[in-house]
């Protein structure tokens, strides 16, 4: 299934998208027009979550059933709808592990601050090297659940930043809570997936890296955590890591990539997070920027009012627009 968070009046409500993908099924009205009862299981993503997965069956027979019967009182067309992120996650983890990104980077952030001529000679003497520690295990931070936004939400330009920059992630939905979790048990953590665009104030977080503090203001900002436009079902995505993957801004491509370029599974991730510390139902992981992920790797930035849209094969396209204050 796929599964949104829309705004309806001055409700949240957990919908699925109909097989044919032309409409959307809100499930609490599904069930009361079918089976005369609300239920809680329905009152969001999160609750759907944490029912396990008993009840993400029993949403899945009452989609199935909604989609074949389509109560009208259920039914949502697509044109414009308004949709919240998937969800708030009580825990959000943003991971690095695709090395080529990282190189990349590195490259760029050395031609920022020294110029075309040096920059250019360092990359072609491959002079810069990602760390060893990159490969023995994934690092990540942790970021700012509350700092979300959805699927054609404007996120704010941070006031502090001239380099507002995108990132083109796969995000992660686990359930099942969970400690210690060894990577072969970890698969089964895995609730769904979604696109992610973790923006980024560049500027403010190449200084906040070179001074051995970041990430901190370089990625917390209100709406910086751009997620959607629904969560897929991991059953839906047998092989998460042969995704196509596709930036854009204002329609120009800005750059392709793969998750097969990834350097760790997330099931290794799962079991470095859960390393002494508890995974909770709905925590949510970033995998990192692809490789031609982001802007910083061009040094093509954005400008106010961009539209970036993020779109992963398989899943769909997250679409959002940079709005800075006047």
């Amino acid at each position: 299934m796929k599964l949104s968070s829309l705004l309806i009046g001055d409700r949240t409500r957990l919908c699925a998208l109909t097989a044919d993908h032309k409409a959307m099924i809100d499930l609490d009205a599904a069930a009361q027009a079918l089976h005369g009862a609300a239920e809680p299981i329905y009152a969001s993503l999160l609750a759907l979550i944490e029912a396990g997965p008993a009840g993400l069956d029993k949403a899945r027979a009452l989609h199935e059933t909604a989609d074949d019967q389509r109560p009208e009182a259920a039914m949502l067309p697509l044109e414009g709808l308004c949709f919240a992120p998937p969800l708030t996650p009580p825990r959000m983890l943003c991971f690095s592990v695709y090395d080529k990104h990282i190189k990349r980077a590195f490259e760029a952030a050395v031609t920022m601050r020294t110029g075309r001529g040096f920059g250019g000679l360092v990359k072609r003497l491959n002079l810069l090297k990602v760390p060893k520690r990159f490969y023995q295990r994934p690092l990540y931070y942790k970021g700012n659940h509350l700092s979300v936004s959805g699927h054609d939400q404007p996120v704010q330009w941070p006031h502090y930043t001239k380099l507002m920059d995108y990132e083109l992630e796969l995000g992660v939905v686990l359930w099942n809570r969970g400690k210690n979790i060894k990577a072969n048990d970890a698969a089964s953590h895995i609730f769904g997936y979604t696109c992610f665009n973790d923006f980024s104030a560049r500027d403010v977080l190449m200084q906040e890296i070179m001074r051995g503090v970041g990430p901190v203001k370089g990625k917390d900002f209100d709406t910086g955590n751009a997620m959607g436009p629904w969560v897929v079902t991991a059953d839906e995505i047998p092989d998460p890591y042969d995704l196509k993957m596709e930036v854009r801004v204002n329609g120009e491509v800005r750059g392709r990539s793969s998750t097969s370029h990834m350097c760790h599974p997330i099931q290794r991730m799962i079991e470095v997070a859960s390393d002494e510390e508890l995974i909770v139902p709905g925590t949510f992981f970033g995998t990192g920027a692809a490789d031609h992920g982001c802007g910083i790797e061009d040094l093509r930035f954005l400008e106010p009012d961009d539209v970036v849209e993020i779109e992963l094969e398989r899943i769909g396209t997250l679409r959002n627009r940079v709005v800075k204050p006047s």
